[in-house]
């Protein structure tokens, strides 16, 4: 515990660490809302940013109010508070306005107004989704945002208002989601606010405490007061931990008790939901493992992924979808195809869907033409080959008759030039697009026709001597994230998705991206399961006649096979490609491109370029650490200045040199005594010693000084004298007792 009469440096120190520290647990209840990513590493650098800032603005203000002898009404002071709100204003602006993601250090308009559309995009998804939601740019806006508000909040109560006992109030903003969502709050977390704030009432002493100096000796009343007080919050913090602990282990195990109450008004935090911000440079966060689907075949073999949308604008990062469209009413025996059932097909499967945890308003489909039969205010949208409306919910269930498409190598190989949308050939402009262009007439080698040029790329990306599957994505360095992945050559099915797509465009072949999840799992007989952790991504490319097709880039390792009219020799599945030997190079593997000069090809902008999940670039943890030593610096400099300045008397040191003499001269007030009754029992010794009362005028200013001390310590706020007048006061009494100390018995 820190001290009473600590200084003023140290319990202001000690204010602003247990405040972070709250501030930053509290905001860690948030991951069991938000799926956790890099938006953590962020929110905690700010916290810690905003922290430091208010802090050290605080010791500046409060030294010149020291050593300038003015008073301290306890009110404190706005400019805290102020200098963290353009620190945490900048930190958001600079990091979630960036083109790049990244962390610029120079913001302008353009950056305020992203952060501003940013947040419209949150309150979108909010408003669409169900937790826990992946920390996407938006999201993280959000969390990081108003967890450095509560910051401010939060601080200004504890260390400008000094009133620690509401500090907590700001962070129940941060507690309240995962209380409704999910009606719990990680015992870790609740243990280290709870902890932290309790410490920060042992720091709530008088306004305007004053340092012990060296050899100086307390009243004994003070002491015993002190130890109680560090007794009681050290008791205290350990019981709320213990039983915290305790509660939780026993609430969980209770049958009905765990996570029951919120459920009669909240959504299970277990619902899923498939995120349509499709960002390249986000590594893949956690999945979950609920089951999202169940569905039979009367075939006994599966229907292929499951696609819930399709994605056609790519701005060379993200993949944008535009507004919703609301479909066409359909009947149950009508199949859903673009342009209707005008494709040849080998047969049909019947096929029954159950929904699990999956809680979406676009029904998941198989990529064949297909009948449904859907209870339900739901609509085809024949452009997108989507059936949007209703939210599906647990249990639901609806019927499939799929018709499966006959393609081949030679169907495909032969299809005609398409007459499709241009948006389907539709390329971003980036620094690299050439490059990434000229790669693909090199993958796709001597092929004349559109079928063999995308098989080509798919086995390309398939080879596991060439790409590796992953779901942390590599820093990029060149600015363009197609490139970077083509550079690195590690990342997960969007990343392979999307660069098939954008060269499949650059050779002239319509493509877009597909969004669903991979078959799932036989878990008995013709039955399947689908997990939250089968989310895929993959391109579909157009033939003429044949409709958009499917292929598969991604690695085997996590796909499996590949679908079998890929495979130009047979039209069977695709073999798994096996490196022979580390010494072996496949025939015709193409090289990765090569760097360029960095001086040569270094694209000027404010910040750095760094992944979403990559966390911050790495020249800012260096800029962090000049800071923390810049800060380190001035703490010592601060300590080295304070040998130099002049203690101001305050009404504890001068009640403390009334003492002093008094003891010095054989006068000493028993244990018992209190401020309170300590004047009386002064004057009955000197009236002992002398054999006369003391004076009126030194008793009246003994009675000032003494209730001036008591209120010093225990009062909100300080008596009404400043530091000459109780210089003075405690001259006239040491002065006035004079007489009664020289004349010792």
């Amino acid at each position: 515990m820190i001290p009473a009469h600590a200084s003023p440096t140290t319990r202001l120190a000690a204010t602003a660490v247990l405040v972070t520290v709250a501030v930053a647990a509290s905001m860690l209840a948030l991951t069991t809302v938000i799926l956790p990513g890099a938006w953590v590493s962020t929110g905690l650098i700010g916290v810690a940013l905003v922290g430091t800032s208010t802090a050290v603005v605080r010791e500046l203000v409060e030294r010149r109010r020291r050593t300038s002898r003015r008073g301290d009404d306890g009110s404190g002071s706005v400019l805290p508070t102020l200098a963290g709100c353009a620190v945490a204003l900048w930190y958001v602006v600079a990091r979630f306005g960036s083109p790049t993601g990244g962390l610029d250090v120079v913001v302008g308009p353009e950056h305020l107004g992203r952060t501003l559309e940013r947040v419209g995009e949150a309150g979108e998804i909010i408003r669409s989704e169900v937790a826990p939601v992946p920390g996407s740019l938006p999201v993280a806006l959000l969390a990081v945002g108003g967890t450095l508000l509560v910051h401010l909040l939060a601080d200004a109560l504890a260390g400008g208002l000094r009133r620690p006992a509401v500090a907590g109030a700001p962070m129940l903003a941060l507690w309240c989601p995962p209380l409704v969502l999910t009606g719990r709050v990680q015992p870790v977390v609740f243990v280290v606010t709870v902890v932290a704030l309790l410490l920060l009432l042992t720091l709530d002493g008088p306004v305007g405490a004053r340092a012990r100096r060296r050899g100086e000796r307390l009243d004994p009343g003070v002491r015993r007061a002190e130890r109680a007080r560090s007794l009681v919050t050290t008791t205290t913090a350990a019981s709320v931990t213990v039983v915290a602990l305790l509660v939780g282990s026993a609430s969980s195990a209770l049958p009905g008790v765990a996570g029951g109450w919120y459920r009669a008004f909240t959504t299970t935090g277990d619902t899923i939901r498939l995120s349509e911000d499709l960002d390249i440079l986000r590594s893949l966060t956690e999945r979950s493992n609920s089951v999202v689907l169940t569905y039979r075949t009367d075939s006994g073999e599966d229907v292929g992924p499951l696609r819930s949308y399709t994605a056609t604008a790519f701005d060379g990062r993200r993949w944008q979808r535009g507004a919703d469209r609301a479909g066409r009413d359909f009947d149950a025996g009508q199949v859903l195809w673009p342009g209707g059932l005008d494709v040849p097909t080998a047969g049909t499967t019947n096929v029954t869907v159950t929904v699990g945890e999956l809680r979406d308003d676009k029904l998941p489909l198989p990529t064949d033409p297909r009948e449904l039969a859907v209870d339900g205010g739901w609509g085809y949208d024949e452009v997108r080959d989507e059936v949007v409306g209703d939210r599906t919910d647990p249990g639901q269930v609806y019927e499939l008759g799929v018709h499966e498409r006959e393609l081949s190598p030679d169907v495909l190989r032969a299809a005609p030039a398409p007459e499709i949308d241009p948006a389907y050939t539709e390329l971003p402009t980036t620094q690299h697009g050439d490059d990434v262009a000229a790669l693909a007439r090199e993958v796709a080698g001597d092929a004349d026709n559109a079928y063999d040029q995308a098989v080509a790329l798919q086995g390309w990306f398939r080879d596991p001597s060439v790409f590796t599957y992953a779901t942390e994505l590599p820093r990029g360095s060149t600015g363009d994230p197609v490139w970077d992945f083509l550079d690195h050559r590690t990342g997960y099915c969007l990343q392979f998705a999307t660069t098939m797509v954008v060269m499949a465009r650059s050779l002239g072949i319509p493509a877009r991206l597909a969004v669903g999840h991979l078959p799932g799992t036989d878990v008995e007989e013709g039955t399947w399961e689908i997990r939250g952790q089968d989310s895929h991504a993959w391109p579909e490319l157009y033939f003429e006649g044949a409709g958009w097709v499917r292929f598969e880039p991604t690695p085997a390792v996590q796909t499996g096979v590949a679908p079998t009219y890929t495979n130009p020799a047979t039209g069977q599945d695709v073999p798994l490609p096996v490196p022979t030997g580390a010494d072996e190079v496949p025939r015709e593997q193409v090289p990765p491109p090569e760097r360029e000069d960095p001086a040569a090809t270094a694209v000027p902008r404010a910040g750095g370029v760094g992944t979403a999940d990559a966390g911050l670039p790495g020249w800012t943890w260096v800029v962090a650490g000049v800071g923390g030593v810049l800060v380190l610096a001035g703490a010592v400099l601060l300590l080295v200045r304070r040998r130099t300045v002049i203690p101001l008397v305050d009404p504890e040191r001068a009640w403390q040199r009334v003492v002093s003499a008094l003891r010095e001269g054989g006068i000493e007030l028993p244990p018992p005594t209190t401020l309170r009754r300590a004047p009386e029992v002064i004057a009955a010794r000197v009236e002992s010693r002398l054999g006369a009362p003391l004076p009126e005028e030194v008793l009246e200013d003994l009675v000032a000084l003494a209730d001036a001390a008591e209120a010093a310590r225990y009062a909100r706020t300080p008596g009404p004298y400043s530091p000459s007048e109780l210089e003075t006061l405690a001259d006239s009494v040491t002065d006035g007792l004079t007489p009664a100390l020289a004349t010792r018995s």
